[in-house]
C-alpha cells in the first residue's frame, strides 16, 4: 500500500523519483526542505523527519520544556511526537498510524505532517 500511494503522490505533484527501500525498510520522500522517512506498518504507516539541528547550549532546558508541552496529548503536534535523534544532534518529528487508509487519507496525513514540520522549524528557529 505505502509504495503504491507514494508513487501516486510523486506522480500527482511531480516530485523526485521514489528512493529504494533502505536497510530499515524505509522509503525516503523529499518535500520542501525536509526528507521524510516512511515505513509500512501492518497495518498503517510510520513517518519520521529531522526538523533542525539541536544546539543544546542554546536554551536547552527551555527548548526541551517547550517540546514536552507540545507532546502532551499531541496538542502541539497533531498527534505526532517531537524528539531528538539518538545522538541528540537533531530535533525530530515522528508519527505512527496503525490503521489502513485510502490514498486521500494518506495524502492528508503527509500534508499535515509537513505542516507541523514547517511550523516547528519556524517556531524553533525564531527564538
Amino acid at each position: 500500500m505505502l509504495e503504491k500511494y507514494l508513487r501516486q503522490l510523486i506522480a500527482e505533484f511531480n516530485l523526485d523519483a521514489l528512493s529504494p527501500l533502505d536497510e530499515n525498510q524505509m522509503f525516503s520522500l523529499k518535500l520542501n526542505d525536509f526528507e521524510i522517512a516512511l515505513k509500512q506498518l501492518d497495518p498503517g504507516i510510520y513517518l519520521h523527519s529531522k526538523i533542525i539541528p539541536f544546539l543544546p547550549e542554546y536554551r536547552k532546558e527551555a527548548t526541551l520544556s517547550l517540546l514536552m508541552q507540545a507532546n502532551f496529548l499531541g496538542q502541539g503536534t497533531g498527534g505526532s511526537t517531537l524528539g531528538l535523534t539518538e545522538d541528540e544532534s537533531f530535533l525530530t518529528l515522528s508519527l505512527g498510524l496503525a490503521y489502513e487508509m485510502n490514498y486521500k487519507e494518506f495524502k492528508d496525513v503527509i500534508e499535515d505532517f509537513l505542516n507541523f514540520l514547517d511550523y516547528w522549524k519556524v517556531k524553533l528557529t525564531s527564538k
